[in-house]
């Protein structure tokens, strides 16, 4: 498949893989340190479900709630490392789990985890997305089809989604995330890691030009929308960056931001184009 403009290389997300592995890249959501579990202990199993991140509660909780089918269907992600999404789905909605993944380090990490978890890591298939050999593998093979933050380093996204359905059979769950790096998102991405924004796509990141990539022919749209309200989450850091410490306390008060968010927003928060972190798409194959 030629007719695709990659906006990043292979050796930026080899890096991405193996940074990943020391744990400084991002400073880690409060949720999941040692001061959850006192808080856990202290208040109750409730209040700690409300520090966790509010888009993630949308998503997982109201979206794929709605929208996943029944135990035993099989869900690839495109771009899968390192596979945590993956072993949700399963352990959540008890899908069989596939990775597409054209990293090698990223192709080890999903292993890694997956055989960790008791998967099989040969179902994390080391290919290139756009190779007629994926297509020839996989053409119409999965109930879902999801990829999170993939199509917008490409120039030409459309076809990126037009690929994703190849791999989808009929009646199947297409579900496409992509971050929203506008409006504050911008500002902040700017300020903490500017040298991502040449890595993304920014032309698609608003509700109308991202709807328009899912081709009405091929796809039954279900939701498209911005998700969250707001999330420090969004955001990282490069490697040794002074602006670390001021992002880890972000990640702090954004803690405070998700219980609030619950506690008075609900399963549909204040969603809107300047602040929300992610847009997403779910959509059944015609």
């Amino acid at each position: 498949m030629d007719s695709v403009t990659r906006l990043t290389r292979r050796e930026h997300w080899d890096a991405v893989h193996a940074f990943e592995k020391s744990a400084t890249a991002r400073p880690r959501p409060v949720e999941k340190s040692r001061l959850s579990r006192y808080f856990k202990g202290l208040l109750g199993d409730r209040f700690v479900e409300n520090m966790s991140s509010y888009d993630d509660h949308q998503i997982w909780d109201v979206l794929y709630r709605r929208h996943m089918p029944l135990p035993g269907a099989t869900v690839v992600e495109i771009g899968s490392a390192p596979g945590e999404h993956l072993v949700k789905l399963n352990e959540t909605f008890g899908l069989v789990p596939h990775g597409i993944e054209y990293s090698e380090e990223g192709v080890r990490a999903n292993r890694s985890l997956f055989a960790a978890r008791g998967l099989d890591p040969l179902n994390v298939d080391a290919v290139d997305f756009f190779s007629e050999e994926c297509l020839e593998r996989h053409r119409e093979r999965f109930d879902v089809v999801v990829s999170r933050g993939f199509i917008e380093h490409f120039e030409e996204p459309k076809a990126v989604v037009d690929r994703h359905l190849d791999l989808l059979r009929p009646g199947g769950l297409l579900v496409v995330t992509i971050p929203n790096l506008q409006g504050v998102n911008l500002a902040l991405t700017r300020l903490f890691h500017r040298e991502l924004i040449p890595m993304h796509n920014l032309n698609i990141m608003a509700k109308i030009p991202f709807l328009q990539l899912f081709d009405p022919n091929r796809v039954r749209t279900l939701s498209c929308a911005y998700v969250g309200t707001f999330s420090f989450y969004l955001f990282n850091v490069k490697e040794g960056s002074r602006l670390a410490p001021l992002l880890r306390l972000c990640m702090k008060a954004q803690v405070l931001l998700n219980v609030l968010f619950r506690t008075f927003l609900g399963d549909r928060g204040a969603e809107n184009r300047l602040t929300s972190p992610q847009l997403i798409f779910m959509g059944i194959k015609r």
